[in-house]
């Protein structure tokens, strides 16, 4: 249990710092914004070009890993859509709010972290191998949803060109596709290179976990908790549960590759869903209620999670 403190309790407490100096004047408005900026523009797309540039391609048995995550988690998608639709009566538009929180995980912030102390670089690896996915087909599906259901793209070409625009300029997708285009191509990878990179790259996980203290400092729980309620427990509990089941018992996968992808189903849910939420109007102040709460929550089921995964997974 120990070494379970010593990942888990970092992480929440620089958040924690992040949350109470938030609540002071010390940081203007808008200090979060500009640190989560850094994070998303600089810090996480140099760590992911530097873990992804000098090494080999992604072998084929490790996107086996990552389908095997990705169709857990749409089962997940889709259940959370079907659920909201047949008891709480929700519009497709926040049936795809709702099923984004649920599935859309703090990686960046709270996943590297965790990921570094439980499973060590290549653990961050595999990590940013999944989360590059959620860029890829999370945020274009849900973005596809919700213009479809508002009728705000148009229809035909426009709303496609609508959810393509969702993604073309991601950062984090960029230095994905030159990372593996760096690899692919076999280019050295001067030491210089990767000093310069090293530098913001370490900055991601302490300034990331900051910035989403100071910016979950500004969220208050408000609407019908029945509804956050039932996205926490899908994203925390059913989610690890049915990627831990799917990932060691139906494939067989790697030990580590088993651990990095139930852990990485275990965060908390991200701020992105909120911040779609508000560009759209729909459903803003259930998905922030949702993160803060899954945020909390997750600092027990992260440690319990990893306990499992030491002790009590089976061989």
């Amino acid at each position: 249990m120990a070494e379970i403190f010593t990942i888990i309790a970092p992480v929440f407490l620089i958040m924690a710092l992040g949350f109470f100096l938030g609540k002071t004047k010390l940081f203007p408005e808008g200090s979060s914004a500009i640190l989560i900026s850094f994070v998303w523009y600089v810090a996480i797309p140099a760590l992911m070009f530097r873990s992804l540039a000098p090494k080999d391609l992604p072998s084929v048995d490790e996107l086996v890993f990552v389908g095997t995550y990705y169709g857990c988690l749409y089962i997940i998608y889709t259940a959370g859509m079907l659920l909201t639709r047949r008891f709480f009566g929700f519009s497709s538009a926040e049936q795809g709010v709702f099923s984004l929180t649920t599935c859309f995980v703090n990686g960046g912030f709270i996943g590297i972290p965790i990921m570094d102390g439980a499973f060590g670089a290549e653990g961050v690896r595999l990590l940013l191998v999944i989360l590059s996915f959620h860029t890829l087909t999370l945020i274009p599906i849900t973005t596809f949803i919700i213009e479809k259901a508002q009728k705000t793209g148009g229809e035909g070409p426009g709303l496609l060109r609508v959810t393509f625009n969702s993604v073309r300029q991601n950062p984090i997708l960029i230095a994905l596709i030159a990372g593996l285009a760096w690899s692919a191509l076999s280019l050295p990878f001067p030491n210089w290179l990767d000093k310069v990179l090293e530098l913001p790259a370490n900055a991601a996980a302490p300034v990331g976990l900051f910035a989403a203290g100071l910016a979950l400092s500004n969220v208050r729980i408000a609407g019908n908790l029945h509804h956050s309620m039932l996205s926490v427990a899908l994203k925390l509990l059913v989610l690890p549960l049915l990627v831990f089941s799917v990932s060691h018992f139906l494939f067989e996968l790697k030990p580590i590759w088993v651990g990095v992808a139930t852990l990485t189903a275990a965060l908390p849910s991200g701020m992105v869903p909120y911040t779609i939420a508000l560009r759209y109007g729909v459903g803003a102040r259930r998905a922030a209620t949702a993160v803060l709460l899954s945020t909390g929550i997750s600092a027990l089921t992260l440690s319990g999670v990893l306990y499992f995964l030491q002790n009590g997974a089976p061989s």
